[in-house]
């Protein structure tokens, strides 16, 4: 904890905080609709080339009216015609958002899918240009097909990570999507399965099929957090995918963490309705045993308390640390050992720690500056994994926390005495904790503070011993 257990004053500040960012997220979870019901406003329309023609019609041009406003089943909705490829765009870029929204099909199709699953879907985190070709951004897809929905495909080269198994001629009997050609080449989507990298030439698909039967509105929604995708087709978590990027002009690898939402036009009619959005700041509770891991196992992670990174690491303020096979035991406090030979950005950060006793006190520091002399630096403009209380007074206090911002679900720690296994992953504005495996603390920092900095250790002086070893990073786009 970033303390020498705070005073009174400095405690209901940080309560105070607390409630106050409590207050934010209700007011900001309100759901906002992005169809008014009478007109595109807040939307774009895209269009390819007409049957026949090369040259896309483009931005708002609609002659054939393949998006319509209509009125279906008593209610205003968008229909899609589906006769060109194309989209319609919102406005606003979003980011860490929950999206929802109901479908149908309609009876059209056409070339060149009119004889195979009707087809169309969500694109979301959209960036850059779209494909003339398209009228589809890179992007994320949550894909809307007839025994298909919540399918990932890749968009414009974007890849993603998940867990599950490459489709054979084996187990395709019992998958719900059939493969439209011998040369397509896809995942199928299986909780707790091996973890695979979905390229930019292959799709995911959910092994189970939700979708109501044909003529009946189904609801389809995103959960996505922090390079996080949770797709669930009426009530059912159907697609879990991680860490989607894509590799721009510069061969640089990109993270998509936000952008626009895109509803598609691709060869069949279908109707939107009900189309609303949350902003969210966190991975809901229900959700979070079904997101695995950025990475897949130990591969990439430079290790930090080994070999010559051990002479990297500086103190700051009073106490210390001493090394000893690998172990990092501190003493005296309150200080910060910190590894000063380079800042880090976006990265995953694992170890372990163990405690001398049940509420022995330190912290992991990320992103702060320079510290000098003073160890409070990190506190104040960095950010901390607490490693304390399993039981506090105070949830922020409680091991697995964000301090003193985000309190964990639970601090799943062990005896005193035992390793723990901690991994903190920092991905642009957005921050998870597990502890021994379990997603514990999901968090955007509201206040946007710094993006790049040290690491650090704090040694707290409470009488008791906070131990570390097998500190590692790995970088992330």
């Amino acid at each position: 904890m970033a303390k020498a257990r705070p005073s009174v004053p400095a405690r209901l500040g940080a309560c105070l905080l607390g409630l106050t960012l409590m207050t934010s997220v209700t007011d900001a979870a309100e759901w906002r609709s992005l169809f008014n019901g009478r007109d595109f406003t807040g939307w774009d329309k895209y269009l390819a080339a007409l049957p026949g023609s090369e040259e896309p019609l483009g931005w708002n041009h609609d002659p054939r009216n393949v998006f319509t406003i209509v009125n279906e089943d008593g209610a205003p909705a968008i229909r899609v015609s589906g006769e060109i490829y194309g989209s319609i765009t919102t406005q606003t870029q979003y980011t860490n958002f929950h999206l929802r929204l109901e479908f149908k099909w309609g009876p059209q199709r056409w070339p060149p899918r009119a004889t195979v699953g009707r087809d169309s879907g969500i694109l979301y985190c959209a960036v850059g240009d779209v494909n003339p070709s398209t009228g589809w951004m890179t992007s994320v897809e949550n894909n809307i097909m007839e025994k298909g929905t919540g399918q990932w495909w890749s968009v414009n080269g974007a890849i993603i990570d998940t867990e599950g198994e490459w489709i054979t001629d084996e187990n395709e009997p019992w998958v719900p999507y059939k493969r439209e050609g011998k040369g397509e080449r896809n995942i199928v989507y299986r909780p707790g399965g091996p973890r695979l990298t979905a390229p930019n030439y292959s799709g995911i698909t959910p092994e189970i099929d939700m979708e109501y039967v044909f003529g009946n509105w189904s609801t389809n929604e995103v959960i996505f957090w922090g390079g996080n995708c949770i797709h669930i087709l009426n009530g059912h978590v159907n697609l879990v995918a991680t860490l989607p990027r894509y590799t721009d002009q510069d061969g640089r690898v990109v993270p998509l963490l936000d952008g626009k939402i895109q509803l598609q036009s691709e060869a069949a009619e279908l109707f939107y309705r009900k189309i609303q959005i949350q902003p969210i700041d966190e991975i809901p509770a229900e959700h979070l045993k079904q997101l695995p891991s950025f990475a897949f196992n130990d591969d990439g992670f430079t290790p930090l308390l080994t070999g010559d990174a051990l002479r990297h690491w500086k103190q700051s303020g009073p106490g210390g640390f001493e090394v000893r096979d690998g172990v990092a035991s501190a003493n005296g406090g309150m200080g910060l050992w910190w590894f000063s030979e380079r800042k880090f950005k976006n990265f995953i950060l694992r170890g372990e720690f163990r405690q001398s006793g049940a509420k022995a006190d330190s912290g992991v520091f990320v992103r702060f500056p320079d510290p000098g002399s003073d160890p409070w630096v990190a506190v104040n403009r960095g950010h901390e994994l607490e490693i304390g209380d399993p039981s506090p007074e105070n949830p922020t206090w409680r091991t697995g926390s964000i301090y003193p911002f985000k309190a964990s679900t639970k601090a799943n720690t062990k005896a005193p005495g035992e390793w723990n296994d901690f991994e903190l992953t920092c991905l642009g504005h957005n921050y998870s904790v597990r502890v021994n495996g379990e997603l514990v603390t999901t968090w955007t920092d509201p206040e946007g503070r710094s993006l790049e900095g040290f690491i650090g250790l704090q040694n707290y002086d409470d009488g008791m011993t906070v131990s570390y070893r097998n500190l590692r990073h790995k970088e992330l786009p």
